[in-house]
């Protein structure tokens, strides 16, 4: 499979990794799933951006919809765990407007100052029922990186929650799903420009039950509105200021 090709990911909720400031490599929350092969396979979220936005900092932008209500969801619950990259709902932010209300999305950080319990971790722990207060176990993790090292894993309290991860393959090891986030709008010029595309936006979704809830996430760094080739339009604005004006 090419890096440049779309899946997504179906798997049993094996157990969770929020992401700790002392860990090394890319700001992720991991998400450890079963597939219909037995072996373990990680999806991850974004707690931080690689850039700083306008306002200096490093968050991301999140919605959490914990009610998901759509079509594609009688689809997921039809497809059989494991890697899929064809036959599946493709996901586009902009062009499919039942899916979500971009406006609805907010800066969040990976880790509140206040113990507010309004992070990252926090909103993925709730939606997965990982409860932080229970004893962790370490597993090594490489988030497709040669080197790895031992990270806090947490067990669900829940025994039935599935998680749907839309993304990219880590590579070359393919033992995991990236760029679980929106896929479109990042500047013409601009580093992650070729990560732009329509109907390949990243999620997770999760379902506990006959309940499902999503997690979207992008970037202060990208715009909308964009095209149909999932670039900025002339008239595009980056993302806060685009939910700023409404």
């Amino acid at each position: 499979m090419a890096h440049n090709e779309y899946c997504m990911f179906k798997g049993k909720l094996d157990a969770a990794a929020p992401f700790f400031d002392t860990y090394i490599g890319n700001p992720h929350y991991v998400i450890t799933v079963i597939g219909c092969d037995q072996k373990p396979f990680n999806i991850v979220v974004n707690s931080a951006s690689d850039q700083n936005g306008e306002d200096g900092n490093n968050r991301v932008y999140y919605y959490a919809d914990l009610n998901f209500v759509d079509p594609i969801v009688d689809k997921l619950k039809g497809l059989d765990l494991g890697l899929h990259i064809d036959d599946f709902p493709l996901l586009d932010y902009w062009q499919d407007r039942s899916l979500l209300d971009l406006r609805r999305m907010r800066s969040v950080p990976y880790k509140d100052a206040d113990g507010s319990r309004f992070d990252i971790n926090d909103i993925v722990d709730g939606l997965l029922t990982i409860d932080e207060t229970t004893a962790a176990e370490l597993r090594p993790y490489s988030g497709g990186r040669p080197e790895s090292q031992d990270r806090k894993f947490w067990k669900p309290t829940r025994q039935d929650v599935i998680v749907y991860g839309f993304g990219f393959l880590f590579l070359p090891a393919e033992d995991g799903l990236h760029e679980t986030h929106m896929n479109q709008g990042n500047p013409k010029n601009g580093r992650h420009a070729k990560e732009n595309g329509a109907f390949h936006d990243g999620a997770v979704i999760v379902q506990k039950g006959d309940d499902f809830a999503a997690i979207f996430t992008a970037f202060q760094t990208q715009y909308l509105p964009t095209d149909a080739t999932g670039f900025p339009t002339a008239d595009a604005a980056p993302l806060p200021d685009f939910i700023r004006n409404g």
